[in-house]
């Protein structure tokens, strides 16, 4: 259940419609969490970095890469070329 209209972030809507494989509870709070660390300075409305961010992450989860720095170190390379609307 969401607790409030933020909970449903860009990670959700990624691993809702990816179509990619299912992770279980543990990994989808570290992809989460991975996700929240890295884009910790970013707002919530900017949907489009967060959206990006949460791809690239997933899809390295798909590929096994489930190490959290690994991901992180995913998740930071993708923030620098997201896309932004103060670019």
């Amino acid at each position: 259940m969401l607790n409030s209209p933020t909970d449903f972030s860009a990670l959700s809507f990624a691993l809702a419609f990816s179509g990619g494989p299912m992770f279980d509870p543990a990994t989808t709070a570290l992809l989460r969490a991975v996700l929240d660390d890295v884009c910790a300075d970013i707002s919530r409305f900017e949907t489009g970095a967060r959206a990006h961010v949460a791809s690239r992450i997933l899809q390295a989860a798909a590929e096994g890469n489930v190490a959290p720095e690994n991901l992180k170190k995913v998740g930071r390379e993708a923030l620098r070329d997201a896309p932004t609307m103060w670019r």
